[in-house]
């Protein structure tokens, strides 16, 4: 090794360590990173698919080792995040550089600390918590000045050292460090939670907690003297009440404040309606709701709703009434004071839309993601 070859090395392994010390929870990656000293590699430390970080010796030299450090957890991030896979779909010349800004601006969302010219959604004015995908459909909306550049790719790609199972198990042990701290950043925590416990379509999920719920009601038989029992004959002078089991009343509650868009509620309404006729159910008793319930509406098609309201949230008074309702399915974005305990004899499912929103623990709760577009699509 030359002593240019040697001082790129110790430089490298000086900033690895600093960006352990920086981010504890991506020390299994960053030590996974194998190093490949080449004068054509880009200055920012870009890594390939196979987990190779490229290094160019006169740029390492000129960095300052806390600097290096920060690109080697933006290139982990990149890596563990499946970038190289999901850019696939970008490889056209034309979109591969709005892709490149995407991805960095997913990586850098909550990255403290980075050069001032590193992408992030601060720097190309939007909003945080999104994926590259969403990133780069926005992206295509907006003159990006020519100076925001992203941190380039790698010249070629280097050996594999890992076969894909090792890699996935590798994310799987990081995804478990960051579960386990509970200090990481916001980005890196949902990713975790993703990787950890996948989520389920929401559609599926619903359906199964919809059938839960009406299995659950269904389940309640009470006495009713609306017919004769069939065990009157053995006593004729007694008139004995037969066993019934009711058709569980399911009631819906929108929240039709103005915070939720017309063409979720729209998605989510006819969902529930294929899946409440499916199940026997002929009618959906809806309830708007804003900072009030408004009459309950008794239709046949989701179609047929009249969505009412516009103002602030206060679901509270929607779930008062729907107290009668044996099943109570709300849909929100979870902006909103929640009762401090489940109303009795009733299940409740909440469909939250978006990520900022949240849900009372009593009820199930299924995170329903916004509809693509026709530029992701």
């Amino acid at each position: 090794m030359t002593d240019r070859q040697d001082t790129t090395a110790e430089r490298f392994a000086a900033a690895r360590l600093w960006a352990a010390g920086h981010a504890p929870y991506l020390t299994k990656a960053l030590f996974a990173l194998t190093p490949l000293v080449h004068d054509t590699a880009p200055p920012r430390l870009p890594a390939d698919e196979h987990w190779n970080v490229h290094l160019n010796p006169d740029a390492v030299r000129e960095t300052p080792v806390p600097e290096l450090g920060w690109w080697l957890i933006h290139q982990v991030g990149h890596l563990l995040r499946g970038h190289h896979a999901r850019a696939e779909p970008y490889r056209d010349p034309g979109l591969r550089l709005r892709w490149d800004r995407a991805a960095d601006a997913e990586v850098n969302d909550d990255l403290d600390g980075g050069p001032a010219d590193a992408v992030s959604p601060e720097t190309l004015g939007l909003p945080a918590g999104l994926l590259a995908e969403r990133y780069a459909d926005l992206l295509d909306l907006i003159d990006v000045p020519p100076h925001v550049q992203a941190c380039g790719r790698a010249p070629f790609t280097g050996p594999s050292a890992m076969t894909a199972l090792e890699r996935e198990l590798l994310a799987r042990a990081v995804a478990a460090a960051i579960d386990s701290r509970g200090t990481a950043p916001g980005g890196w925590r949902r990713w975790a939670e993703a990787t950890l416990r996948p989520e389920v379509d929401w559609r599926t999920r619903l359906a199964a907690l919809v059938r839960r719920g009406l299995a659950q009601a269904a389940g309640r038989v009470d006495y009713s003297y609306r017919r004769p029992s069939r065990r009157a004959a053995a006593a004729p002078s007694i008139v004995l009440p037969a066993l019934v089991r009711p058709v569980p009343r399911v009631a819906v509650v929108i929240d039709t404040s103005g915070s939720i868009a017309r063409d979720v509620l729209g998605q989510a309404l006819a969902e529930l309606d294929g899946l409440l006729r499916a199940a026997g159910h002929r009618w959906i008793e809806a309830i708007c709701c804003d900072t009030q319930a408004y009459p309950v509406q008794r239709v046949r098609r989701a179609s047929e709703v009249e969505l009412a309201g516009g103002g602030g949230t206060d679901l509270r008074e929607g779930l008062k009434a729907a107290a009668g309702a044996d099943l109570v399915i709300v849909l929100t974005d979870g902006d909103t004071p929640w009762p401090d305990r489940r109303p009795r004899q009733q299940a409740v499912v909440v469909c939250l839309f978006g990520d900022r929103g949240s849900a009372p623990r009593w009820a199930s709760t299924i995170r329903v993601p916004p509809p693509p577009t026709e530029a992701a699509a």
